[in-house]
């Protein structure tokens, strides 16, 4: 059900949800998210800003409660807390999914999930990361460490077109058939053992 929005004296709607599926870590780029957050948040108050995943409150790198708790209260973020069925969140309608590692991953797997679903995706332009974005095509790549390029992004997402938003969501699903599913994969494997062999 789509969310009437005022903004300049004009009555805008908009339904979309975004989606961070990460560990609570800085390293995963929390404090980004949830910066280029306040900022979406000022032009389009009751877009859905959601967090997905284990805290470490222990860790060097986690994000402390009291930090997660003021976060969650200001409204910058809706915590989901920690789930054994992820598909379960991405299946839902108009979600996008944003992860936004500040160094490194591996081939990130919430990522290729979310590609097979046909969602929209935002990402960081790293290795592990932007192999799932065609850049404008199924979603769109930010830079490492900023927080107004990720807003800008998640901005630019809001204003798209349905149609477009559509496009972004069939691009999206295409790519995991032609580069993530198992026989591609596999067929890749084969050719690269018989280059070695």
């Amino acid at each position: 059900m789509a969310k009437a929005l005022i903004y300049n004296n004009f009555v805008m709607e908009t339904d979309d949800i975004f989606l961070m599926v990460a560990r609570v870590l800085y390293d995963k780029g929390y404090q980004e998210y949830v910066d280029a957050a306040a900022i979406v948040k000022q032009k389009y108050p009751n877009v859905g800003i959601e967090l997905l995943g284990a805290t470490d409150f222990s860790s060097p790198m986690g994000v402390p409660k009291s930090v997660l708790e003021k976060d969650i209260a200001d409204g910058k973020i809706t915590y989901l807390g920690v789930t054994n069925d992820v598909p379960s969140y991405l299946r839902r309608e108009n979600v996008v999914v944003v992860i936004v590692s500040s160094y490194r991953e591996g081939l990130n797997r919430a990522l290729m999930e979310a590609c097979a679903m046909g969602k929209p995706i935002i990402t960081t332009d790293i290795p592990g990361c932007k192999e799932t974005v065609d850049e404008g095509v199924n979603g769109f790549l930010v830079p490492v460490k900023n927080a107004s390029a990720l807003a800008n992004a998640m901005i630019k997402y809001i204003e798209l077109s349905d149609n477009e938003k559509e496009k972004m969501k069939q691009a999206s699903h295409q790519k995991a058939i032609k580069q993530f599913d198992v026989k591609y994969v596999l067929e890749q494997y084969d050719k690269i053992i018989d280059e070695i062999l």
